[in-house]
C-alpha cells in the first residue's frame, strides 16, 4: 500500500506544473479531500494508474525531474531494449545508457569495486528532491530484479539532497537505511550480483509491461517474503550453527514443500542464500581480519579447506591465500 506522503510527492509535479489534477485522480480512483483521511493509502494498482496518467498529462515518464523529458512509451522501449541481455551486469549497463540518452541527467554510471558495484547518478545541477531519485531506482532495480527473476539486495543508498521535513517513510523504501545530504546519489549492492543470469524472455516481455509500473511496487522490495526471512535468520547465526532446510521450514512455521515453493517464487533457494552470505562473509574476514585461512573455512562450515579453497575459487577466481595478497593482507 502506498501512503499518503509518496501520493503527495507523485502530485507535486503536476501542481508545480500548473496542471489540473482531476484526470489524474480519477485515474488513482481517489478525491483530494481522501488524502486527509487517517491512515488513507492507495493499492499498488491505484498508484499504478495515478502514475501512468500523470506521465501522459506531463508527456514526462520522470515527471519533469530529467534535463529532458521521459516521453511516454520510453519504459515499454527500455524493456525491449534490455530484454536479449545475457546478465544482469550487461542489463544494468544498458538500462544506463538508454536512461541517459533519454534524460541528459541524471547521468547514471555503474562503477565496480572490489566486493560492491553501485549505480552513481552524475549531476551538475542541484540536488534532485528525494522522490526523484526514488523514482529512477524504482524503475532502474524493479526491472531488472524481474529480468533475473529475484529480490536484489541493496547495501547501501545515499541521496544528495536532504530528507523532507516529516518523512522519515523516505528512509526504508527499498528495505535499506538511505543517508542523506551525502555528495553524490549511489545505490550499492554486491558485485557478484553481476553475474546473474537473465531468465526472463520475450515471451514474458509484454506481460510485464502491461503491468508496470503497480508490478514493481512491491513485488521485489527485498525486505519481504521468504527469501528475506531466510536470509534474516541466517544472519543471526554462526554459519557452524545454520538450521537445515527442515528446522529452517520449521522455525518459519512452515512445511517444507510450502518453502521450497515460497523461496522459488523470490528466484532463490536455501543453498543459494547460503551460498551468498558464506561468500560475504569470506570477503570480509579475508579482507577486515588476520584469521588464517584455515580459520575462516572452519568458521564458515566447511568441514574440509579443500571445499572451501574450491567454493572461494568459484567466487573470486582466485584461492584466498592470492586474494588476500593480492589486498595487501
Amino acid at each position: 500500500m502506498i501512503g499518503v506522503g509518496f501520493i503527495e510527492d507523485t502530485l507535486e509535479p503536476l501542481r508545480r506544473g500548473g496542471f489540473d489534477l482531476a484526470t489524474a485522480l480519477e485515474a488513482g480512483g481517489f478525491s483530494e479531500s481522501d488524502l486527509d483521511l487517517p491512515g488513507f493509502r492507495l493499492s499498488a494498482e491505484q498508484y499504478g494508474r495515478l502514475w501512468l496518467s500523470i506521465a501522459q498529462i506531463m508527456s514526462c515518464e520522470y515527471f519533469g525531474f530529467g534535463a529532458r523529458p521521459m516521453a511516454p512509451g520510453s519504459f515499454a522501449m527500455l524493456c525491449h531494449a534490455v530484454i536479449s541481455s545475457q546478465t544482469l551486469e550487461h542489463a544494468v549497463r544498458r538500462s544506463l545508457r538508454f536512461l541517459n540518452l533519454v534524460l541528459g541527467e541524471p547521468k547514471g554510471e555503474l562503477v565496480i569495486e572490489e566486493t560492491s558495484a553501485s549505480v552513481i547518478l552524475r549531476e551538475t545541477a542541484p540536488p534532485r528532491p528525494a522522490f526523484a531519485y526514488r523514482t529512477y531506482f524504482l524503475l532502474l532495480h524493479g526491472i531488472v530484479c524481474w529480468l533475473v527473476k529475484r529480490q536484489l539486495e541493496i547495501r547501501e543508498l545515499h541521496y544528495r539532497g536532504p530528507l523532507p521535513s516529516g518523512r522519515e517513510d523516505h528512509r526504508d523504501f527499498f528495505g535499506t537505511k538511505v543517508d542523506f545530504d551525502r555528495p553524490q546519489t549511489m545505490l550499492t549492492f554486491d558485485r557478484a550480483l553481476l553475474s546473474l543470469k537473465v531468465r526472463q524472455t520475450e515471451k514474458t516481455l509484454q506481460g510485464f509491461i502491461t503491468g508496470a509500473p503497480a508490478n514493481i511496487l512491491g513485488r521485489y522490495r527485498y525486505d519481504r517474503g521468504a527469501a528475506s526471512a531466510t536470509r534474516r535468520l541466517l544472519r543471526e547465526l554462526p554459519p557452524t550453527e545454520w538450521p537445515s532446510f527442515a528446522e529452517m521450514a520449521a522455525r518459519l512455521d512452515l512445511s517444507e514443500p510450502t518453502l521450497r515453493r515460497h523461496l522459488a517464487g523470490d528466484g532463490e533457494s536455501f543453498s543459494e542464500i547460503k551460498e551468498e552470505i558464506r561468500r560475504k562473509l569470506a570477503l570480509d574476514w579475508l579482507l577486515r581480519t588476520a584469521k588464517p585461512v584455515g580459520q575462516v573455512a572452519a568458521d564458515l562450515g566447511y568441514t574440509e579447506p579443500s571445499a572451501f579453497h574450491r567454493a572461494f575459487h568459484k567466487w573470486a577466481g582466485c584461492s584466498p591465500g592470492e586474494f588476500r595478497r593480492s589486498r595487501g593482507k
